[in-house]
């Protein structure tokens, strides 16, 4: 028995009832943005352990795929952090890779990518209980990733990771750029910054999105993003170069 036709009697179960394992992996492939190679190296991705004990064909969780995404996510990560920013010591660079990999941090992404719609659980196992799902998503995040790896490669799994996790969280490194620019308007007098969405392009899966900031009814940059919070950010730091470069006036 092949494993698409080993899952297929146990729907009911489950999250998102009724879908068939093709219908799961066409959604992955549109998470990921590229044909998938290997379908069942992303079911078993997708698999948690409790479906296990209603299907005893199913051999495999998503367990072992979870350990080995967890390495390449804090890999990745910390590379990301090492690169981007070469002033901050050690001690913030783990904690900014800490906040980047924690349970929270994976279930946000899983929601945000709508995780709970392609996991394959026994709904039993949460009762009803947020605690329950976040360890289910949280963990089908760092699977998938290990998948990808394994499909896809180290540089598939880097983008993805970038792109999907790095990109869609608010870490608030060296500080809140719009924090910083909002401090900095309200003594000048100005007010708020105002934020405007001027552009998105790209296919559904890999989206750039473009925002101008502006203050006083005067725009002072542009900044661009994977998600229209971390363009803003982006949009945000370029104003208070520009501003640092005119002594904090707005010109």
């Amino acid at each position: 028995m092949g494993f698409f036709e080993k899952i297929k009697s146990f729907f009911g179960i489950k999250s998102s009832e009724g879908q068939s394992p093709e219908e799961r992996i066409k959604k992955l492939e549109s998470l990921i943005g590229s044909p998938i190679n290997d379908s069942s190296v992303f079911l078993e991705a997708i698999t948690h352990q409790s479906i296990l004990n209603q299907m005893k064909t199913l051999e495999k969780s998503n367990q072992r795929l979870e350990f080995l995404g967890d390495a390449i996510l804090g890999a990745i990560v910390a590379e990301y952090l090492f690169q981007h920013y070469p002033d901050l010591h050690e001690g913030d660079l783990t904690k900014f890779r800490v906040r980047l990999v924690d349970k929270n941090a994976l279930y946000k992404t899983a929601l945000n990518l709508k995780m709970q719609e392609i996991v394959l659980y026994d709904r039993r196992f949460i009762k009803d209980n947020e605690t329950g799902l976040k360890s289910i998503l949280a963990d089908a995040m760092e699977a998938l990733i290990g998948a990808i790896y394994l499909d896809q490669g180290l540089m598939r799994a880097k983008t993805f990771i970038e792109e999907k996790i790095i990109d869609f969280i608010d870490y608030s490194i060296d500080s809140n750029y719009k924090g910083q620019l909002l401090e900095l308007s309200h003594k000048r007098g100005h007010g708020n910054p105002v934020y405007e969405l001027v552009n998105v392009k790209g296919p559904e899966h890999d989206k750039t999105f473009t925002v101008a900031v502006s203050i006083g009814g005067k725009k002072l940059a542009v900044g661009t993003g994977r998600n229209k919070k971390s363009a803003e950010q982006n949009a945000a730091k370029e104003a208070l170069a520009r501003l640092a470069e005119n002594n904090g006036e707005i010109q």
